[in-house]
């Protein structure tokens, strides 16, 4: 009796639904100039500057910003906040 099973059968017997493939929290990087500008930040909309879009975050979603050393940090938020904050900022 072989209980083995190929990578490609538990695949195809498993198949992934949508829900599961969309991460639920969302990471969003922020590296900082020498003078603590935004230097870069993910996810930011055109119309926003890099600046202000990270204004905003803080202000949306305090509680889950985390500090590194060296300039950075990041933002971890679940997909729902991240999205209420996106499309309350819409252009």
């Amino acid at each position: 009796m072989n209980n083995v099973v190929s990578l490609m059968e538990a695949k195809s017997a498993a198949p992934i639904s949508y829900d599961e493939r969309k991460p639920n929290d969302v990471l969003i990087h922020v590296r900082f100039h020498p003078n603590a500008q935004v230097f870069t930040i993910d996810n930011c909309p055109e119309h926003i500057s890099l600046q202000d879009w990270f204004y905003l975050l803080c202000y949306a979603a305090p509680q889950q910003y985390q500090v590194f050393a060296g300039g950075r940090g990041f933002f971890r938020m679940r997909r729902g906040h991240f999205d209420t904050i996106l499309s309350q900022n819409a252009a």
